[in-house]
């Protein structure tokens, strides 16, 4: 069996903008990189690798969040139902949408339980965190190299 090869498609600002542009509309991550061109394990990785998309990435998220907020607050001031009929066709819970901004709210308030926030080293901290490795690597050939000569 052949094995498919990848296309590898490069990231330029459009699709930049159209996957946040639909992220901020829907929340939808997978959708958005689809609707880009890209693949969800694109996205992700550039998320990891790029602070500044991953900064953009967390604010239309923070759009997307303030949008179903805002459409729950008048669904529920209309006397609205159990579903919200989004302009887009999509229907949405009502009870989920209340448990999905008690969630957000939560992570925000820092109470999240998904561990530490991530923490992007920079080159010059990988750099230093290197040369002690190094360093330590040294002293103790150097301690073993000065044991092995006493004990002759």
């Amino acid at each position: 069996m052949e094995k498919k090869r990848r296309r590898w498609v490069r990231w330029n600002k459009t699709k930049r903008d159209t996957f946040l542009d639909h992220l901020a509309g829907t929340c939808n991550v997978r959708e958005a990189a689809a609707l880009a061109g890209m693949t969800a394990p694109s996205v992700y990785h550039l998320r990891r690798k790029d602070e500044d998309f991953a900064e953009e990435w967390h604010k239309a998220l923070l759009v997307g969040y303030e949008m179903l907020e805002t459409e729950l607050l008048g669904h529920v001031l209309a006397g609205g139902g159990d579903t919200i009929a989004r302009a887009d066709g999509r229907m949405i819970d009502v009870e989920k949408a209340i448990r999905l901004l008690g969630l957000h709210r939560t992570s925000l308030q820092g109470k999240w339980k998904g561990g530490p926030k991530l923490r992007r080293a920079r080159p010059e901290d990988t750099d230093a965190a290197i040369l002690r490795k190094l360093d330590a690597i040294d002293r103790a050939r150097a301690r073993a190299a000065a044991e092995k000569s006493g004990a002759q």
